[in-house]
């Protein structure tokens, strides 16, 4: 999510030693990163500066967080606690603990890029366990082979790993996953779940498994994969971005991100969706934004609501935000915590030639996220369309403006937000958005959903 209201963006807060640490991290691999010896002293530095990062930047832990004196305690003994020196491996091991605990996907404690640690793994001639996988309600399915291609034991449940039970392995992992609620935690952790296992319970590249297939016990012993993770792999225009026409009455459209460097290319994009549409004299489209971990509010507004609002609106109906000196406006003490209704109303575009006055569904899911929650929040609360699909993994009500920091020593990435909104029609904290049409997904056949919807669309059109 990089901007949530209106003229704010995501800014970049650097811990002091960020360009001396730069400068170490392009003479060493991320690999080699993680073997760099921590000692006590330095670890504790590193903890107090995290901790006066989040104190610094982040407006109310109580949004999310059980209990913030408890974890202020907590990471205070884990501080107290280190008494020998660790890799800097070993010390992301005990610090990844809390990322479970902030019920944030916009916080959390990690390596600086877990993409340039999954290539590195590979450069350095290491290996990935080879599945892709399906981490749901506690278990764990795969996929396909690590990289996407099919796997003849789709869908078999992982029973054990080199000898450990997959339950204990989830146990770990989870725990250390970032992310809203727990369907979000397994979500992320699906398209992690070969790297998170490298880095929090084995970095080997032969495996043991076991497999319950076709309610068979299968056991299997497999080389490590030397492919990228699907969702870690460089993403063209083209697998962001799709638009479909499913027959003469509707269309789907695809976004698998609200971001793109060129927002001219994306606004050129669905202004040419909206003129297809227009010719064709589509009467429902399917915007498909199960995929999507959010972006720039702007590049919603402009590229889609600009064709599809009917009535001014607004995507919060109240924030909070921590004052930092960045974004200080006149008047504002730094540090002070500001709660304030959020009244600016987004006009209508009334002379859009190309404007959309079809059915208009929104499909959600576990991905779902950040400023495409804002997205859906806003398409629901106004009427914009219905939203189809899952109940969001992510909170109704988004944290946002993350703020970046460097740890010292470690060269380990603290993130946190600085401010969180309300959906527009209110509601609590720590709602998800309910679906008005409920369909469930299946991640081993994606276009079923959209399937199932058109089918049951075609008789209303």
């Amino acid at each position: 999510m990089r901007a949530y209201l209106q003229h704010i963006k995501v800014g970049l807060v650097v811990g002091f030693s960020l360009l001396s640490f730069a400068s170490l991290a392009n003479q060493t691999s991320a690999v080699g990163a993680l073997e760099k010896i921590l000692t006590v002293e330095q670890m504790q530095q590193d903890i107090n500066a995290w901790q006066t990062f989040m104190d610094n930047t982040h407006p109310d832990l109580g949004i999310r967080v059980t209990d913030p004196t408890q974890l202020k305690a907590s990471i205070e003994s884990l501080r107290d606690s280190l008494t020998a020196p660790l890799t800097t491996k070993a010390f992301i091991n005990k610090l990844a603990v809390y990322n479970g605990q902030f019920h944030d996907g916009h916080m959390s404690i990690m390596v600086r890029s877990q993409k340039k640690l999954a290539k590195s793994i590979i450069d350095e001639h290491q290996a990935l366990l080879p599945f892709e996988v399906t981490v749901k309600d506690s278990k764990v399915y795969v996929r396909s082979k690590l990289g996407g291609e099919f796997s003849e034991y789709q869908n078999a449940e992982l029973k054990s790993i080199n000898g450990s039970p997959v339950s204990s392995i989830y146990q770990t992992l989870i725990e250390r996953t970032y992310g809203d609620t727990v369907r979000h935690k397994e979500a992320l952790l699906s398209n992690k779940f070969a790297l998170f296992y490298w880095l929090f319970v084995n970095p080997t590249s032969q495996f043991n498994v076991e497999l319950e297939h076709n309610k068979q016990q299968v056991k299997l012993a497999l080389e490590g994969s030397a492919q990228l993770p699907s969702a870690m792999r460089t993403k063209s225009f083209e697998d962001t971005f799709q638009f479909t026409l499913l027959d003469n009455k509707q269309a789907l459209l695809t976004i698998n991100e609200f971001w793109w460097e060129d927002k001219k290319a994306f606004y050129d994009f669905t202004k040419n969706v909206f003129q297809t549409l227009k010719e064709k004299q589509i009467e429902h489209l399917i915007i498909d934004v199960r995929q999507n971990p959010g972006g720039d509010d702007d590049t919603w507004k402009t590229g889609l609501l600009r064709y599809l609002a009917d009535k001014p609106y607004r995507h919060t109906r109240r924030y909070t935000k921590k004052i930092l000196a960045k974004y200080q406006d006149e008047g504002e003490v730094v540090g002070d915590v500001l709660s304030k209704n959020y009244d600016k109303y987004e006009p209508v575009v009334a002379d859009e030639p190309l404007k959309f006055k079809g059915k208009v569904s929104v499909v959600v899911g576990a991905l779902t996220y950040s400023s495409a929650i804002l997205f859906t929040n806003t398409m629901q609360d106004f009427g914009f369309a219905q939203i189809v699909g899952e109940p969001s993994g992510g909170y109704a009500w988004q944290t946002g403006g993350i703020q970046f920091f460097t740890l010292p020593n470690s060269g380990l990435l603290a993130v946190s937000p600085r401010f969180y909104l309300e959906r527009p029609v209110g509601g609590s904290a720590h709602e998800q958005i309910k679906p008005d049409v409920v369909l469930t997904d299946n991640p081993l056949a994606t276009s079923q959903v959209i399937a199932d919807l058109a089918n049951k669309s075609v008789t209303d059109l």
